[in-house]
């Protein structure tokens, strides 16, 4: 048995974001919107892009993507400038339809408030209203298609659905202000969810403080909702030994929208935070938009860093001028700051003892290290998440979490790295 409980606390950075409305914004400069992957001869270059200054309306489909039959729809209501190239640091290079925003037109799906949908149905709606889930940027409907049972099937009595709705990282907390203004249609779009996988069982999963939690069990039942434990990374999102399958609040909240309401889904609510902004606040962006808009938006320090994602696995980026993907829902403003060297390994084992994995970080490292790239495989360096605990609690500084990520990928092959050039 271990003698530590695996995660660690976090020191609460939110300010005043949960407490305050969303902010809406509405974009002054292009936005820009992926299509293609840049070089990729096989696909057919999208249509679209060879119209000169339609005009669109947002929520419009512009383009369905053969590689997974995904809708692509225009954000904003404006006009089509042309196509752009550009390097996401997130997704590589892309081909992507540049709009420039103009009125406020904007398309509705078929719907009916009364209509009992099937399961199939329900996920043909979060297909055309392109429904993406804010934890990892896929389509929800292709996400819930890989998890859907068959009618009857007696596994559906033992699984459960979950609306992440955590946030239990450093600074975000924009599923907490999703599911503070509208709880209800949270639930909702997560009870149809649930029915096109056919499971039974469902339920939010939250870390909020006492007060809010007790009103949330007042505005949707109390079975409706999981209190997890005060820890990270969160592990454990339902009781028992069941199997757990989790999407976003904020796509069950789209999905409600579609289906309810006829909203096609075109934007995302972010966290912005840190302390290069005068106060955080989650504001609900459409998808393209600019960061260095959304930032100017929010007053943020000019000369600041920019990290995209949350404090333990966010990754800098180099320029504000890329737009906002799926996927993102917390950007982070810091200003520059002294940076500490890594020093060598003390073996303290505290990254052993926190690791929800129940790996060896330091073991993996130093096999890493040591170029004993064999002996790797009974330590599976592959289980780790990256969730970055082994290097938050690191007293020495070491970049634990990257470096078993790398040994993960070693995959028992020797390389060497010189001068930054990697060959295997």
């Amino acid at each position: 048995m271990r003698p530590f409980a695996p995660g660690v606390a976090l020191p609460f950075q939110k300010g005043a974001a949960p407490h305050k409305p969303i902010a809406t914004m509405t974009p002054t400069q292009a936005v820009r919107i992926p299509l293609l992957r840049s070089g990729n001869d096989e696909l057919p270059y999208p249509a679209i892009l060879t119209q000169e200054d339609a005009v669109l309306a947002a929520g419009q489909l512009i383009y369905t993507s053969p590689e997974n039959n995904a809708s692509i729809l225009s954000p904003i209501s404006g006009t089509l400038s042309g196509a752009v190239v550009l390097n996401h640091p997130l997704l590589g290079d892309m081909v992507c339809a540049e709009i420039l925003p103009d009125g406020d037109r904007r398309e509705s799906l078929p719907h009916s408030t009364n209509q009992e949908l099937e399961a199939e149905e329900i996920l043909a709606i979060a297909q055309q209203a392109a429904i993406y889930d804010e934890r990892d940027g896929l389509p929800l409907w292709e996400k819930l298609a890989a998890w859907q049972l068959p009618p009857d099937d007696a596994a559906a009595m033992d699984s459960v659905l979950v609306a992440d709705a955590t946030e239990n990282d450093v600074f975000g907390s924009a599923s907490w202000a999703v599911l503070q203004e509208d709880p209800e249609m949270v639930l909702v779009g997560l009870q149809l969810a649930a029915k096109a996988l056919r499971f039974t069982r469902y339920h939010i999963a939250t870390l909020l403080p006492r007060e809010r939690r007790r009103a949330l069990k007042r505005a949707i039942g109390r079975i409706n909702v999981f209190t997890v434990e005060d820890e990270y990374p969160v592990t454990a999102f339902a009781d028992g030994q069941a199997e757990v399958f989790r999407i976003g609040a904020q796509a069950c909240l789209a999905l409600a929208k579609a289906v309810r309401q006829g909203l096609p889904s075109t934007d995302v609510v972010v966290t912005v935070a840190g302390d290069g902004v005068p106060a955080s606040q989650n504001v609900r962006v459409p998808y393209g938009t600019d960061i260095g808009d959304l930032l100017a938006f929010c007053h943020a320090d000019e000369d600041a860093t920019l990290v995209m994602g949350d404090a333990m696995t966010g990754l800098a980026c180099p320029t504000r001028r890329i737009p906002l993907l799926p996927g993102v829902t917390t950007l982070l403003v810091m200003r520059p700051r002294a940076i500490r060297t890594a020093q060598p390994c003390i073996g303290c084992g505290r990254c052993a003892a926190v690791c929800h994995a129940q790996l060896l970080p330091y073991e993996i490292v130093r096999r890493l290290e040591n170029m004993h790239y064999e002996r790797l495989q009974h330590l599976a360096p592959w289980e780790c998440d990256g969730c970055g605990v082994c290097s938050y609690v690191c007293p020495s500084m070491r970049p634990v979490a990257v470096d078993v990520i790398r040994a993960g990928e070693t995959d028992g092959t020797l390389f060497f790295n010189w001068e930054g050039d990697d060959s295997e």
